[in-house]
This record gives structure tokens, sequence and C-alpha cells, in this order.
């Protein structure tokens, strides 16, 4: 029998959110290219912001600044055409009366892209590398694919794509005997956190039945992540089909190499013999 050898990442892991974020908010799919570059750069500089040159920095802000004016155009465009696409949508929120502006709304789409892209790209790469490493767990899975969601909830879990997130202190404010000051940045390391020996039983053990799972993959509050219900079905439907549609994949390589970046977990690569 011939066996196939392709890159995950490169083949789904990489194109599928993208697509699935593009076509939400009326891109074309020939602009996806063009998007995953800009994307890309956004990334690298959240991973790692104050260990960048000037020239990086220009890089980012070019790409940021391309998104800008990108949506800037494709607004105006659906506001002399509304579909029933993403943009808009937002076009159309009202909040106490008042319509979101238009930075407001270019900012919007700008994070969606990044935000819809980058973490689920991870999910999915993150999570098939998972379960190649338990073959038993994912053999359970494919004999019982009822158990997709619970099993994603715990990959989500396991090997977090996002490990961290930061947020500003605005007043003076106590946390476990700690007074940070009014400016300080605290970090939520979202990773540690969902290995909590207080909150989760055996948590450097991958169970796809895990019931209690109140894991911080999409951080909570105010904050929680807006795309966790299209990330979590991208991810149910795409590991899924992959584990139905190539029963005896494996890794093709014994060594993978992560993205150097803190925040945002991924994999470079992710070759598997199909």
């Amino acid at each position: 029998m011939q066996v196939t050898e392709e890159d995950l990442m490169q083949a789904i892991a990489y194109p599928l959110p993208m697509r699935v974020i593009a076509e939400m908010l009326g891109i074309p799919d020939t602009m996806e290219t063009w998007l995953l570059a800009c994307t890309e750069v956004i990334a690298r500089f959240f991973g790692a912001p104050n260990q960048h040159g000037v020239e990086t920095l220009r890089t980012v802000e070019r790409a940021v600044l391309e998104l800008m004016h990108f949506f800037r155009e494709a607004t105006a465009a659906r506001r002399k055409h509304k579909g029933n696409d993403l943009i808009s949508l937002l076009l159309e929120i009202e909040e106490d009366g008042e319509l979101l502006t238009e930075e407001e709304v270019h900012a919007q789409c700008v994070m969606l892209l990044f935000g819809g892209h980058e973490t689920t790209r991870n999910l999915l790469g993150n999570g098939i590398y998972t379960l190649l490493r338990h073959p038993a767990e994912t053999e359970e899975l494919r004999e019982n694919p009822g158990l997709i969601r619970s099993a994603v909830e715990e990959l989500l879990r396991y090997e977090s794509p996002v490990q961290y997130t930061t947020r500003v202190v605005k007043e003076e404010l106590e946390i476990c005997g700690v007074r940070p000051r009014p400016g300080e940045l605290i970090l939520f390391m979202l990773g540690a956190a969902n290995r909590d020996t207080a909150q989760f039983r055996e948590p450097d053990r991958l169970d796809l039945k895990r019931v209690s799972n109140p894991h911080l993959a999409f951080a909570a509050g105010a904050h929680f992540c807006i795309g966790n219900q299209l990330a979590r079905l991208e991810g149910q439907v795409a590991i899924q089909k992959l584990l139905q549609q190539f029963p005896r994949m494996r890794q093709a390589q014994k060594r993978v190499e992560w993205v150097p970046n803190a925040v945002l977990r991924g994999l470079k690569t992710l070759p598997v013999a199909l």
C-alpha cells in the first residue's frame, strides 16, 4: 500500500481557518495568501513584542495599516451594497442606541481576521499532534465520534493555543496579597491554569471524556473570546473528518518544531503519513 506524506499544517491547519473567516467577512479567496502573510507578521510580534528591532516593528505597523486600509474600503463598499456577510452585520450593530464608529468596525474586522485564524490554526495542529501521541485515545474517538465535543475541549485544555494573556491595572486592587499599581501589566498564564491540580483531576493526563472541564483556553469574563464557538466548530469538524478519512494517519517524524512564540503555541510543521 502506497503511503503519502503531507504537512498537516500547510495542508489543513494554515489555510482552513483563514478560508472560513474570509468567507464570513465576504473577502474573495484570491486575497487569502496576502491575508495569511499579514497575520503571520502580527503573530510573530505578539510572541515577543520587546525583542524586535525597529525594522520589524515597521513591518508589523505596515501589516496593520494595510489591513485597516483594506477593511476601510471593504466597509465603504458594504455601506453601498450590504450583503449577508459579517462586515455588513457589524455596520448594523448598535450599543445604547449608537452604531459602531468607522474605526471600531475596521478594528473589529482586523481582530476577527487575526484571532479567527491564528488560534484556530494552532487548535487544529496541536489537537492532531496530541492525538497522534495518544493512539488509544485516538482510536476511542474514531470509534465513538459522539465524543468529539468533549475531545476538543480537552485538547484545548491539554495543549492550549494561547499560553498567556495580559491585562493593564486600572485602579488600586489586591490579588493574593499583592498590590499591583495602576498602569502595570498582569500576566494571566492560561496554559498553566489549564494544568492546575486544584481545578483538574490528573491534569497531565489526556482524558477525552473529561466532564468537568472549566479550561481557560478562550480566557474568561469580559474578554472571553468572541470567536470561541466558531473555533470549537472548526476544530470538531476538521479533527473528526481527518480521523475518519485517514484512519492510518501517523506522525512521520518523531520530533516536531514549535514556532518560537511565547504567547501563541503552535507547530511550524506537522509531517504525517496517511
